[in-house]
């Protein structure tokens, strides 16, 4: 594939994940679990690429039915059933098995066939190819259908604690984003019970019901869940924007103090109100140089709730922005309209486009689909949502939390120095 000759569209189309990958990367986060991608072989080498990137073992734990065109016309059980042969002598701790969009057609009773061939531990079957949808479409339809077969205690006796909801090490930076929650509120006083979607074991399943409250963290992934809990088990769940900068994480605070209140929260502002000073007084410094960490065009394409924490964080704490442009869904009871100048839809590529072809002194916070198009004399490029080719991140700092806040703002103000630095020497050299 000559990528010079791509269009924008045919970038985007070409690098982003459906929902068979979502739902496979929800259970690939689960510990012990073993996957089965009953498709063709390049849908399952799509899937397996995204999740790799975070999940080392996944080709150890994911395998593919290889369909070719005679089981789309004759059926795939005898494909299923040679999948299945690892897991019947040595059953993992659940067995998901996904169809994509060829197999669904068929229309093979995929839950009957592996219960027939002897697997004995817990199964769950479910249709999540691309027609479908998006990657967290998948993971939505993934996470309710593991509740439905794995979660049998719904009243207990005590309560205590707290569980997030809707994260994943398939989100760029998700696994650094969960450690930095659990310190967050563990540090506050909450006892983090689990991180469902995210490192957790099958059979821990059951005792998520034993949470006072469920905490949403990526409503577009998490959301469906909390209120299935909610509505089989009587669970509270809030569903603020995930904390990026350190108002955002105090606000985020605040609201899951109003429902719950925490013993140590006193102690947790404290420190976020520790942070903000030492860390404004040394951006302060920075700025008696450089002036005022300003950008002309802001573009921010992410997953839903990364995309619209972000642009509250950067418009209201992390620089001046004259146009700021978000490409994601906005939640109607979410006042984004107030954060952002311009909404774009997230398949809306030809403006994407157009704010890229145009933008000077400018910032795009996204993935490599648009930083093809990134001119980096003209605008620092920031990753923050899968695909990433052209940047590496071996490090354990978050995007969230007060260390998140620190990551980010080192990255732009850094940035934005080196862009002018090289543009006075550009200067200097003419």
């Amino acid at each position: 594939m000559d990528e010079g000759n791509l269009s924008f569209d045919d970038m985007s189309m070409w690098m982003e994940s459906c929902a068979l990958t979502g739902a496979a990367a929800f259970f690939a986060g689960m510990k012990g679990c073993a996957v089965i991608v009953n498709g063709p072989l390049w849908c399952y080498l799509f899937t397996q690429r995204h999740i790799e990137q975070t999940q080392s073992d996944i080709s150890h734990r994911m395998q593919c039915t290889q369909l070719d065109n005679d089981a789309i016309v004759f059926g795939a059980e005898a494909y299923l059933r040679e999948a299945l042969q690892p897991y019947i002598a040595h059953p993992p701790a659940l067995l998901a098995v996904i169809s994509g969009s060829s197999a669904s057609l068929i229309g093979d009773d995929v839950g009957a066939i592996v219960r027939a061939a002897g697997v004995t531990c817990p199964i769950v079957s479910l249709d999540s190819g691309g027609l479908i949808g998006s990657f967290a479409d998948g993971w939505r339809r993934a996470s309710c259908a593991a509740l439905e077969v794995l979660l049998r205690a719904t009243e207990p006796s005590v309560r205590r604690g707290v569980n997030l909801i809707g994260m994943t090490s398939s989100y760029y930076n998700g696994e650094n984003d969960a450690r930095e929650l659990v310190c967050l509120l563990t540090r506050a006083g909450y006892e983090v019970r689990h991180v469902f979607g995210c490192g957790m074991r099958p059979e821990d399943v059951d005792s998520l019901a034993q949470a006072e409250l469920n905490i949403v963290v990526h409503d577009e992934l998490g959301l469906a869940a909390a209120e299935y809990l909610e509505e089989r088990c009587g669970m509270p769940y809030i569903a603020p924007l995930p904390p990026y900068g350190r108002a955002g994480t105090r606000r985020w605070l605040e609201e899951i103090c109003a429902v719950l209140p925490p013993p140590q929260m006193a102690a947790a502002m404290a420190e976020i109100h520790a942070a903000e000073r030492r860390d404004f007084l040394r951006i302060n410094d920075l700025k008696n140089t450089w002036g005022e960490l300003c950008f002309d065009t802001v573009l921010i394409r992410a997953p839903r709730t990364t995309a619209w924490g972000m642009a509250q964080a950067l418009r209201t704490e992390w620089a001046d922005v004259r146009h700021l442009a978000v490409a994601a869904v906005l939640r109607a009871d979410e006042a984004g309209a107030a954060i952002a100048d311009e909404r774009l839809a997230e398949t809306d590529t030809a403006r994407a486009q157009e704010l890229l072809a145009a933008m000077e002194h400018g910032l795009l916070m996204g993935s490599s689909s648009e930083s093809v198009y990134a001119d980096p004399r003209r605008m620092l490029y920031l990753p923050v949502a899968y695909p990433v080719v052209d940047r590496l991140l071996l490090s354990d700092l978050p995007f969230m939390g007060l260390r998140g806040a620190r990551c980010m703002e080192d990255a732009l103000w850094n940035g934005s120095v080196l862009r002018r630095e090289l543009s006075v020497r550009a200067w200097k050299n003419q």
